[in-house]
C-alpha cells in the first residue's frame, strides 16, 4: 500500500516539477503585434494640426528568466506611422521606434503557466521623421514601463503567449522657428499587443 501510494506522488509531483525546471530560468525570444497610442502632450494641437495613427505596432523581443520572477529583458518596437496634418496638408510623418532593456518582473501561478508581471527600463526612442520639420532632435532617452500577462501551457513545451502594455515616455524639443508652440512636450508611444514567445 504504501508503494502505490508513494508511485502515486511521484506521478503527481514529476509533472510539476518538470513545468517548474521547464519555465524556470532560460533564455527567450518573442514577437508580437498591436495597436497603438501616441500622446504628443499638445504639440499638433498648438500648431494646428492633427495627429492620426495609419499602422499598427510590432514588437521584438528577448531576454533571460533568472528564477519564476525576475527576467531581464530587451526589446525593439516599431510604434506604426503617424500623420500630423494642418489643413489637409501633411506637416509631418513620424514612424517612432524604440530600443528599451529593463527588468520584467512578475510571479508564477497555476503550476508554473500563468504569469502576470510589470516592467520597467529605460531605452532610446527615435521619431524617424520623414521631413524633419517639428522637433530639434530625433533620438531621446525614454522610459520604457509596462504590464502584462504571460500563459505558458505546459503542453507546448517552452511556447508562451503575452498580453501587455508597453510604452515609452520621453520629453521633445520642437524647432525654435515654430509658431504658436512653446516649451517641451511630454510624449507617451505606447501599444497593447499580442505576442509569441519560445523559451529555450
Amino acid at each position: 500500500m504504501k508503494r502505490i501510494f508513494l508511485t502515486l506522488i511521484v506521478l503527481v509531483l514529476l509533472p510539476l516539477t518538470l513545468d517548474a525546471k521547464r519555465n524556470g530560468e532560460g533564455f527567450f525570444i518573442g514577437v508580437g503585434s498591436g495597436g497603438t497610442y501616441y500622446n504628443d502632450g499638445g504639440l499638433a494641437s498648438d500648431l494646428g494640426a492633427d495627429m492620426s495613427d495609419v499602422s499598427g505596432a510590432y514588437k521584438v523581443y528577448a531576454g533571460y528568466k533568472f528564477n519564476h520572477e525576475a527576467t531581464l529583458e530587451g526589446s525593439f518596437t516599431g510604434y506604426g506611422v503617424y500623420d500630423i496634418k494642418k489643413d489637409g496638408d501633411t506637416l509631418e510623418r513620424l514612424a517612432p521606434k524604440s530600443t528599451a532593456v529593463y527588468l520584467n518582473y512578475g510571479s508564477d501561478f497555476w503550476h508554473n503557466q500563468i504569469r502576470p508581471f510589470v516592467i520597467v527600463g529605460a531605452g532610446l526612442l527615435w521619431l524617424d521623421p520623414a521631413q524633419n520639420t517639428i522637433y530639434d532632435e530625433k533620438i531621446f532617452f525614454s522610459l520604457h514601463y509596462g504590464a502584462g500577462l504571460l500563459w505558458t501551457p505546459r503542453l507546448l513545451n517552452g511556447l508562451g503567449f503575452r498580453a501587455a502594455y508597453e510604452a515609452d515616455w520621453s520629453r521633445f524639443a520642437f524647432k525654435s522657428d515654430l509658431v504658436g508652440a512653446s516649451g517641451g512636450y511630454d510624449n507617451f508611444i505606447g501599444t497593447l499587443y499580442l505576442g509569441v514567445e519560445y523559451k529555450f
